[in-house]
């Protein structure tokens, strides 16, 4: 048996059409959060029905009402314009807390020879998901919290690093301030951030540290996470947390995150 056997319920075919009225709505609610949507920058020169299908089982939002992952075609001017999203029962887009639709957007300038058989004419297909046995409530996967993380990483407070604490009032002062350049980052020391500056706030259980390349080095974001991984907001509505720049970071720090953008610490 595949893991293809393995992910996808077996139906006839191996994929479900959906109604026109229900591929219409889909498209359309699509669109509607396009700008919103995570996309692969950059144009792919092939995406292989495999690669496709694949992207439904490693980035399956934790969440139990999935049933469905759907992927939806349209002419671009570099190739073909793919969009893959995850459907609930009722086949309407699953989306996170903050309205974002789970799933990618990409541009390939072919499609291979199974996957252009499978959308066939067709606008829209989707494939049925077995359900996940874990026996109880499903995290998201870290994929997801990397998105969530983005989505509000604008309002994390950008903390200097000679001030040692900041309230939000203070942070309205450096919003638009970028945060020092410091030469190195040690693993001790973004575990410590967790323990001195951690709020008095009884949903806190985590902490989360994303890391993304930066001209000057590393970006990192620290923020806490609730039971649910979940980004845990202020009063105000603004993430707990930091966002520094850091030129390197020590050998047991890349050790921990390997190639990952995300960490988790209880």
């Amino acid at each position: 048996m595949t893991w293809f056997d393995w992910f996808v319920k077996k139906t006839s075919q191996g994929y479900q059409k959906l109604t026109s009225e229900d591929v219409e709505r889909i498209v359309h609610d699509f669109n509607k959060c396009l700008s919103r949507i995570q996309g692969i920058p950059e144009v792919l020169e092939e995406i292989s029905f495999e690669e496709a299908i694949s992207y439904f089982q490693s980035d399956r939002p934790g969440t139990p009402n999935v049933k469905k992952g759907a992927i939806i075609r349209q002419e671009h001017p570099e190739g073909q314009f793919l969009g893959q999203v995850f459907l609930d029962g009722n086949n309407n887009l699953v989306c996170r807390s903050n309205e974002i639709p789970y799933g990618r957007q990409l541009v390939a300038k072919k499609l291979d020879k199974k996957l252009i058989e499978v959308l066939g004419d067709g606008e829209l297909i989707a494939v049925d998901l077995k359900a996940q046995e874990s026996g109880g409530y499903e995290f998201p996967l870290p994929q997801d919290i990397v998105l969530e993380l983005g989505e509000w990483l604008r309002n994390v407070v950008k903390l200097p690093e000679v001030i040692p604490t900041i309230t939000y009032e203070d942070s309205i002062k450096y919003v638009n301030k970028l945060p020092e350049v410091i030469p190195i980052i040690t693993y001790e020391d973004v575990i410590k951030y967790f323990i001195t500056d951690r709020p008095n706030d009884s949903r806190i259980r985590k902490g989360a540290i994303l890391r993304e390349h930066h001209p000057q080095g590393y970006h990192l974001a620290q923020v806490f996470m609730d039971k649910n991984n979940q980004v845990v907001l202020s009063s105000n509505r603004v993430p707990y947390g930091r966002q520094l720049v850091a030129g390197q970071l020590d050998e047991e720090l890349l050790e921990i995150f390997g190639n990952k953008k995300l960490i988790i610490v209880e």
